[in-house]
């Protein structure tokens, strides 16, 4: 930039003013873009539940019990066999509360069914379960072993 009375290309910025050093002419002012507005950033769990809605998925604002459930209903139609859900949701309905708690409802019903087809001397593994719900097999492992103690003995 050069002032243009005095040709001296020793311009500052001061205050939002280009000055001249030289003859202390304003040049011209510092050109700012406006601010753009930024949005809220929208907590991440109210979006992912936005995002639910929109696709019409029915366990977004369900109770955990019955998102349970609806795992167990799931996993019990994918099996094929007779009885298990009935046997399932029986299992499901005597557990103490505080069994499951803090697991996922997802590895509860794996869980549940698992019980039930053991029950039912049907044998499934547990990958193959685990597999219906999207968890490891692992998970389900755990889940049995720890629902286990509070399952009242079989008849």
């Amino acid at each position: 930039m050069i002032c243009p009375y005095c040709s001296s290309d020793k311009i500052v910025l001061r205050d939002g003013e280009y000055v001249c050093t030289e003859c202390g002419t304003v040049v011209g002012y510092e050109v700012v873009p406006p601010r753009v507005k930024l949005a809220t950033p929208v907590i991440k769990s109210r979006r992912i539940i936005a995002l639910l809605e929109e696709e019409d998925k029915q366990t977004v604002k369900m109770k955990y019990s019955d998102m349970v459930k609806f795992y167990i209903s799931k996993i019990a139609r994918e099996l094929g066999v007779a009885g298990i859900e009935q046997e399932a949701m029986r299992l499901f309905s005597v557990l103490d509360k505080r069994a499951y708690q803090g697991k996922s409802p997802r590895a509860v019903a794996a869980a549940v069914v698992y019980l039930a087809t053991e029950r039912a001397r049907y044998h499934v593994h547990k990958r193959d379960i685990a597999a219906l719900v999207n968890i490891s097999k692992f998970t389900v492992r755990d889940t049995v072993s720890r629902l286990r103690r509070y399952v009242p003995a079989t008849d």
